[in-house]
């Protein structure tokens, strides 16, 4: 009986091991016909307003093999009136044809941002095809898109790769930055003023000289290193600014895009501070439109647990509602601080203008044409309802 099986098994096994070997063979192959490209920097030449585009080759050979000391990546940089004329001239330098279908990031520098708008890169990107539009974009903060791409980053060869996982690290554990796809930038861009872009943006901590030489990932500690700290916000295709981090904490609780995250609380009574960790979060909008003017009443929900704490108060019954009402009025006041700083600047990138249009199409289109006049003085209405399942050993009673 078991001679009978053995032919069918001795095939099966003979298959598989061919299909390894020549799927090896083909991903050697291919990878010798093309140049992965990972990322793309774009800055602005200093002349005039050309791009200057900068492309991150990945080193397979030395990815593949962590031990290698070799380098993961190669930058190549060059300008052009258009993007695809900078990459034809990159081109040249290559003997193998440039491969994009696994781009990861689009980094574009703060003065091309502010001077000459993100309209067109978006756009190139729609018109290229061979670019995924899983690409993530983000804005560099003073320094230029190119500096950033060549950091000497500690656990990656690639700065690409350091850029994705920590924006994704970022979204899933602290709740204030996200990732940003051309698709949504573009759909943002055709709906101006119902919607206004925010694009998480990177900056260089320290020596932007010493990040740029392998000494830096050489040391325990690195003494200069990328940060994301928040996201950008613009006017139509224009930058505008920075939110620091905790405006961009407030930022994803109005867009209803919190996952979890943690707020540093002064305590109820006496100094010093504690920690609640938030793991679900739900902000919910409702429009009024009997008045003269929209009112708008938005609600935070949110629930957690204290997770550190140098109060002398104890978490002991009564004392938990004090805990929970610190919480509450601190997270009020600095929401309600990014809704002030947004009308003052009168540029709506909190998503007021979304929530009336989704609340009424009609009545929103009487009032779109006067939105810049409407939005400064718009009145709302914020609370939030904080939940405290656990700290510790003590359980609240909700």
């Amino acid at each position: 009986m078991w001679r009978k099986n053995l032919l069918p098994i001795i095939t099966s096994v003979f298959l598989f091991v061919s299909s390894l070997i020549i799927g090896k063979n083909a991903e050697d192959s291919l990878i010798r016909d093309l140049i992965i490209i990972s990322a793309i920097a774009v800055d602005m030449k200093d002349e005039d307003e050309d791009f200057l585009v900068t492309v991150q080759a990945i080193n397979a050979p030395s990815v593949k093999d962590s031990a290698s000391e070799k380098l993961g990546f190669v930058l190549y940089q060059e300008s052009g009136r258009t993007i695809t004329e900078a990459l034809q001239k990159i081109q040249k330098s290559f003997s193998r044809y440039l491969f994009m279908d696994d781009l990861e990031v689009i980094l574009i520098s703060e003065e091309i941002a502010k001077k000459r708008g993100i309209a067109d890169v978006v756009n190139y990107l729609f018109l290229e095809q061979t670019i995924s539009s899983n690409t993530m974009l983000f804005v560099s903060k003073e320094t230029s898109a190119h500096d950033i791409l060549a950091m000497f980053t500690p656990f990656h060869k690639v700065s690409s790769k350091r850029i994705v996982d920590t924006i994704e690290n970022i979204k899933e554990y602290s709740s204030f930055a996200f990732p940003v796809f051309p698709n949504r930038v573009k759909n943002f861009l055709l709906n101006y003023p119902v919607v206004n872009n925010v694009i998480p943006y990177i900056s260089i901590a320290g020596d932007v000289e010493v990040g740029l030489k392998k000494e830096n990932i050489e040391a325990y500690q690195p003494k200069s290193k990328m940060e994301i700290n928040g996201m950008s916000y613009f006017k139509k295709d224009k930058l505008i600014d920075f939110l620091s981090l905790e405006e961009s904490k407030n930022l994803l609780f109005l867009m209803d895009n919190v996952r979890e995250g943690s707020l540093e609380v002064s305590c109820p009574e006496g100094p010093g501070y504690f920690s609640y960790q938030y793991k679900k979060s739900k902000t919910s909008f409702k429009v009024d439109w009997t008045g003269d003017s929209p009112q708008i009443g938005i609600k935070v929900k949110t629930n957690g647990r204290i997770i550190e704490s140098t109060c002398k108060t104890s978490f002991e019954h009564p004392n938990m509602d004090l805990f929970r009402k610190q919480i509450r009025n601190q997270l009020e006041d600095s929401i309600t601080n990014l809704i002030h700083k947004s009308q003052a600047e009168n540029l709506d990138y909190i998503g007021f203008a979304k929530e009336l249009y989704i609340s009424k199409p009609s009545k929103w289109r009487d009032i779109e044409g006067e939105w810049a006049s409407v939005f400064p003085t718009i009145p709302f209405d914020l609370k939030a309802d904080v939940s405290i399942q656990r700290s510790g050993d003590a359980i609240s009673l909700d």
